[in-house]
């Protein structure tokens, strides 16, 4: 069924009800920030009026709504079943100015503007857009792990050397020349054996 246009002074005077079902895939706007589109979203909308202690006919407008609608979880990225079920009620009133005006000490009611051709199509959408969470998740789930991306991947390096000790090389030269003085061989014992080496004698001074 099609969301017809109302005329909202007719409407509550006579105290009337429509209802229908409409595809979510019609509502545009709606299904933008859906992932899924097939279900139907079912309204239904009375009317009537009262009249004041002054003479004033106040006229009023019960809106509800319910469907199930499918978002994306922000926490593991799947599909979530979101049900919608929505009552509203509303006052008319004639202008944008009075809607303004009077809904600082309106708490009870929001306020809509009548009209002979009112769009019931716009107001049952804006309503189910305004009845979706802002961050839809499971009561329990958790967030996929994440994908490392290749280009991102950085290969594991070598630690730096460790900086050279100037110090270090003069105790190593050292070391070697303490160690080259330590492998000479040394000179071997006097054989007690072995002749004393001749001396040539001295020859007397002449005087």
């Amino acid at each position: 069924m099609t969301v017809p246009t109302i005329d909202t002074h007719e409407f509550t005077r006579r105290g009337d009800v429509v209802e229908g079902r409409v595809p979510l895939s019609e509502l545009e706007r709606l299904g933008s920030l859906l992932i899924a589109h097939d279900g139907m979203l079912a309204w239904a909308l009375s009317g009537h009026s009262e009249v004041g202690a002054d003479g004033s006919r106040r006229a009023h407008l019960h809106l509800g709504l319910s469907a199930t609608t499918a978002m994306r979880c922000v926490r593991c990225l799947e599909r979530i079943d979101v049900p919608l079920d929505v009552e509203r009620d509303y006052r008319l009133v004639a202008t944008e100015a009075q809607a303004e005006q009077e809904d600082v000490d309106e708490d009870e009611v929001d306020l809509l503007v009548g009209a002979r051709r009112f769009d019931l199509a716009g107001l049952i959408e804006d309503e189910a857009i305004m009845a979706l969470p802002p961050a839809p998740r499971h009561a329990d789930c958790r967030a996929p792990a994440p994908v490392p991306d290749a280009a991102e991947t950085v290969e594991p390096t070598e630690p730096p050397p460790p900086a050279r000790n100037p110090f270090a090389a003069l105790a190593a030269l050292r070391v070697g020349d303490e160690s080259a003085s330590s492998a000479l061989p040394a000179d071997p014992p006097a054989d007690p054996s072995a002749e004393p080496p001749s001396v040539a004698p001295k020859r007397p001074r002449q005087g």
